[in-house]
C-alpha cells in the first residue's frame, strides 16, 4: 500500500505541476482566436492599455435622446465597416464591398425599432462595456481594430482595440454585426 500510494502521490505531483506550468506559460503566448460576426480575428495580449480619465463604470446605457453608437471594424489596408445607430433608431452602415473586382464602399440605412434599441442597450449593459479601458494595444503591426462609441444621457465612452480585444468588445461587437448588420443586409 505504501508503494502503490508514493506511485499515485508521484503521478499526483506530475499532473498538477503540468497543469500549473501550463497556466504560467499559456497567459504569455498572447493569441486567442476570436469570433466577431463571421470573421475570426487574432486577439493578442495587450501590452498598452489606456483607463482614461473619466469613470465611466457605473453608467447604465439607455436610449436616451442623445443615445448614439458607432461601432467601426477593420484594418488600414482593406477600411473600416463603420455601423451608426441614433436615438431615433435610424441605422447606416457603410461597409466596403470585397465580392466585386474593385472594392467599392456602400451604404445601407435602416431604422431598428425601440425594442431593438433597448436590447442593444441591454447587450452593452450586460457585457460591462462602460466599465472597459478606453484603449488596447496589442503592439503588432498590421491585424484588426475595433472601436465602438457609445453616448448615452451626457456621457461618452469609446473604446479603441488595436489587435487586443477583450471579451466585453467582442460580445458587443458580435451582437451588432449578428443581430444588426446582417439581418439588415439580408433586407436590402
Amino acid at each position: 500500500m505504501n508503494e502503490r500510494f508514493l506511485r499515485n502521490a508521484f503521478i499526483m505531483i506530475v499532473v498538477l505541476g503540468g497543469m500549473f506550468l501550463y497556466g504560467l506559460i499559456r497567459p504569455f503566448d498572447g493569441d486567442d482566436q476570436v469570433s466577431i460576426g463571421d470573421r475570426t480575428v487574432t486577439s493578442r495580449r495587450a501590452k498598452v492599455i489606456d483607463r482614461g480619465k473619466e469613470d465611466t463604470r457605473n453608467v447604465v446605457v439607455q436610449p436616451s435622446p442623445k443615445f448614439l453608437i458607432e461601432y467601426a471594424f477593420g484594418d488600414g489596408t482593406e477600411g473600416f465597416n463603420i455601423l451608426r445607430i441614433r436615438a431615433d433608431g435610424t441605422g447606416e452602415y457603410n461597409y466596403w464591398d470585397q465580392e466585386s473586382e474593385s472594392a467599392r464602399q456602400k451604404r445601407l440605412t435602416f431604422k431598428l425599432s425601440r425594442a431593438e434599441l433597448e436590447e442593444i442597450c441591454g447587450k452593452l449593459n450586460q457585457s460591462g462595456f462602460m466599465a472597459l479601458a478606453n484603449e488596447y494595444h496589442g503592439d503588432v503591426t498590421g491585424g484588426t481594430q475595433v472601436a465602438i462609441t457609445v453616448v448615452t444621457g451626457h456621457v461618452e465612452k469609446e473604446v479603441y482595440c488595436d489587435n487586443h480585444f477583450p471579451v466585453a468588445v467582442v460580445a458587443v461587437a458580435d451582437y451588432l454585426e449578428k443581430e444588426v448588420i446582417q439581418p439588415n443586409r439580408n433586407r436590402s
